[in-house]
Order: C-alpha cells, then sequence, then structure tokens
C-alpha cells in the first residue's frame, strides 16, 4: 500500500542570511525596533546609505522593502495579521458596536479581530468558488444598511470579485480592509498584486505562510494619515516615527494624531525582521514552485471522480501554497471515512466544515449572540478538503499524494456501490 512519509506541518527554513543576522542581533541584545540612531527626514534606499551595516534597523528596513515588493507606498511590520486587521479598523474609524461584513468561509483570527476592535461581525456566505457570494452581499447590506466596514478575507489565497465589490462599497459608503493573509503574490491580470482594491491589506507572516518568522504581519496603504495612524498605534511614540523608511514624510500627521492614538504595543521586533528579510529575495522564486506543485496535483485530481476543484476568476493569477478541493456525492461518514484513510497512509488532510475546524463558522461563539444561518456555505464546507503543501515537496511526492487520493475515493465508492448493487 503506497504511503507518503513526508510531514505536512514542517514550515519552510530561514535562509542562512536571516539566522547569521539574527544571531548578531541576539549578541548585542538589540532587539528593540527603535535602538538605533539614525531619523529619516526623506526616502532613502537601504542599500545605499550607512543603514546597510548598521545592527537594529531591521524593521524599518523590512518595511521599505516590503512595500516596495507589494507596491504600496507604505509598510508597518506588526507581530500578527491578527494585529494589523484589528489596527486597520481602528485607523478605518470603526467605533464600539459597530457592525463588520466578512466571509463566513475564514479562520477564526478575522472575526476574532472585529471582536477585539469593539465590532460586531456580520457574516457573508461563500459560493462554490469560496468566494464572497456578492448577491448575499447585497442581501446583507439590506438587513443591516448601518454596516459601514467590510473585512473582505481572501481565505486559503481565493480572491473574491473585488471588482463588483468595490463598485457596491462604494456606492454604499462602506470602507474595505483586504486580508491578504493567504494572497501575497497574487496577482489580477493586468499584473498588479492582489491588495490594491482596498485602502489597507494585511499580510502574515506566520509560519505557514509564504513568509515564515513564526508569527508577524504587515499593513500595507498608500493612504498617508492610514499609515500615520497604524505607525503610532504600533507601538510609536514621542518621534520615533522618524525611525521609519516606509512613511510619510510629513511630521505634522503624526504630530496631530499623536495625542489621539492608543499605543498598542503591536511592534515587530528586529529578531523577527532579520529573519524576514532574505526570504523577500527569494519569494517570486518560492511562489513559482508553489505554482508548479499546485498544477502538478490539479491536473491529477481533476481526472479522479467525486473530486471538484472550484476554479478561480478569470482575472486571478493565483500564489496557491495549499490545495482545496470538495468531495462529491459523499455522505458524512464517507467524507469522515476519506479523511481518516488518507491520514494512515501519510496525508494531513483537514475538513473546513468541522466542530474541530478553526475555520468553521459554528466554532466562532465568541462573536454571537445567535448561531448565524449560513446554509449555503455550510453545505459548500461540509465536504471542503484542504491540503497543505510544500516547496520541498518533489514531482514524486505530489504524484504519490495524488495516488492515495484517488485509491482511497476508490475504494469508497466501490464499496458503496457493492453495497447498492447487492439491495
Amino acid at each position: 500500500m503506497m504511503e507518503f512519509t513526508k510531514d505536512f506541518k514542517i514550515p519552510d527554513p530561514v535562509p542562512q542570511a536571516g539566522i547569521d543576522r539574527a544571531v548578531k542581533l541576539m549578541e548585542t541584545g538589540r532587539m528593540y525596533r527603535y535602538n538605533f540612531h539614525a531619523e529619516f527626514e526623506e526616502e532613502i534606499e537601504p542599500s545605499e546609505s550607512e543603514l546597510d551595516d548598521e545592527l537594529a534597523t531591521e524593521v524599518a528596513k523590512l518595511e521599505y522593502e516590503f512595500s516596495r515588493y507589494i507596491g504600496h507606498k507604505y509598510a508597518i511590520a506588526v507581530n500578527s495579521c491578527g494585529s494589523a486587521l484589528f489596527m486597520s479598523l481602528k485607523a478605518a474609524g470603526l467605533e464600539y458596536q459597530d457592525k463588520v461584513f466578512t466571509n463566513a468561509f475564514t479562520f477564526t483570527a478575522v472575526p476574532s479581530s472585529i471582536v477585539h476592535a469593539g465590532g460586531v461581525p456580520i457574516y457573508l456566505e461563500c459560493n462554490s468558488q469560496y468566494l464572497i457570494d456578492v448577491e448575499d452581499f447585497k442581501r446583507k447590506i439590506e438587513e443591516h444598511p448601518d454596516a459601514k466596514y467590510f473585512i473582505v478575507s481572501h481565505m486559503r489565497g481565493h480572491v473574491s470579485d473585488m471588482e463588483a465589490i468595490k463598485a457596491i462599497c462604494d456606492e454604499q459608503g462602506i470602507y474595505i480592509i483586504e486580508d491578504c493573509a493567504h494572497s501575497l503574490g497574487a496577482k489580477w491580470d493586468n499584473g498588479k498584486y492582489v491588495g490594491h482594491t482596498a485602502k489597507i491589506a494585511c499580510f502574515s507572516s506566520q509560519s505557514y505562510k509564504m513568509l515564515n518568522s513564526g508569527e508577524g504581519g504587515f499593513i500595507a496603504t498608500s493612504d498617508e494619515r492610514v499609515a500615520a495612524y497604524c505607525i503610532l498605534a504600533a507601538g510609536c511614540y514621542e518621534k520615533l516615527y522618524k525611525k521609519h523608511l516606509a512613511r510619510p514624510f510629513n511630521d505634522e500627521i503624526f504630530e496631530e494624531l499623536k495625542p489621539h492614538v492608543p499605543n498598542f504595543s503591536l511592534r515587530m521586533n528586529n529578531l523577527t525582521a532579520a529573519v524576514l528579510r532574505p526570504q523577500i529575495k527569494i519569494l517570486d522564486e518560492k511562489i513559482e514552485r508553489y505554482k508548479q506543485l499546485y498544477r502538478q496535483l490539479k491536473s491529477i485530481l481533476n481526472t479522479v471522480e467525486g473530486v471538484l476543484i472550484p476554479p478561480s476568476l478569470d482575472r486571478v493569477e493565483r500564489a496557491p501554497d495549499s490545495m482545496q478541493f470538495n468531495l462529491l456525492n459523499l455522505t458524512k461518514s464517507q467524507v469522515d471515512r476519506f479523511v481518516k484513510d488518507t491520514a494512515v497512509r501519510g496525508l494531513k488532510i483537514q475538513i473546513f466544515g468541522r466542530l474541530d475546524n478553526a475555520r468553521y463558522f459554528k466554532n466562532w461563539q465568541y462573536s454571537f449572540t445567535e448561531m448565524p444561518e449560513l446554509k449555503q456555505t455550510e453545505e459548500i464546507i461540509a465536504c471542503a478538503c484542504d491540503l497543505r503543501l510544500s516547496p520541498s515537496f518533489t514531482t514524486e511526492d505530489i504524484d504519490t499524494i495524488g495516488s492515495i487520493i484517488k485509491d482511497v475515493l476508490k475504494n469508497i465508492v466501490g464499496e458503496t456501490n457493492e453495497v447498492l448493487s447487492s439491495v
């Protein structure tokens, strides 16, 4: 019996350059992001300045490099994407008990950030492509005309119809924030990265994302007031904003906002930034590797009866670091058996719509007083499978994964057909 022997939970390693830089920082103790003397009155290239060899500037340089990669003017590095979403809501003006639209199909960190900011999540149905159901969004606007914020989560890198969503939000005066935790490197057909439809985009560097620092996140924006607010809220006090390279070089904005912005102390530290900076340089190469693996596995699974891989929007070029697919015409017990039998053979596959999964909306009871009715989402995620990929996987590994899925499903469906034929 064919088995898969590699570990799906091993994250990508830190490049040696990041390890060496982190060791130097620890030897000096200068891990606090503002523990250097330089101040910036205008934009400079880190590699062309005295900062190139100075310790304790890792976060400042990372923010600059990340903002240039993603194409936003400003970036603020924080301790998690959840913190990034929380601060983005505060920067957008969210007040206590304000309603926030968001996906019913996402990770618990998204509604948690809304609750953390004092808001109330209003959940939207997903469609068969795992995307925001735009028609349901229109219905929910009618039901909640006072909801003026929307965190659009590109769950597992599945990017919704942002053109349609933005048109609706512009008409209704709804403020969009994009959760790009799973979509770093994804592009539109115009070549522009996902994360520019909204005024604010949030990214993650948690271990199982494209960038790996264990925990970490970014707020990216081209709006100077949002950037200034988030720099201050993350933990910049007095005149430390002058130590930011990827910031608005308008000190008046900082001085105006400073008395009114709480210090939430959610900064990223230099140790985290040191392990991330070398990864940006190899990010495109890593994304391309993921795409190759995804295409190979998709090609195999598309030949498997009973498996459906929902297509992406034509305009979207995904950067997939995982595979999602739906099992068709199986009972709940058969789906459970599929997970069990593939696990015995070494595959770590999860079903989104299960009470042991933090991506199942019924587990977010902290965010509602009455269970939301989301029949469409419930039906889709009840048989939606989630399988992590890794750049360390070989083409042979992908063939093995595909063969195991194919074999297990064949056995389950075959036994069912035998039972039916004997009745």
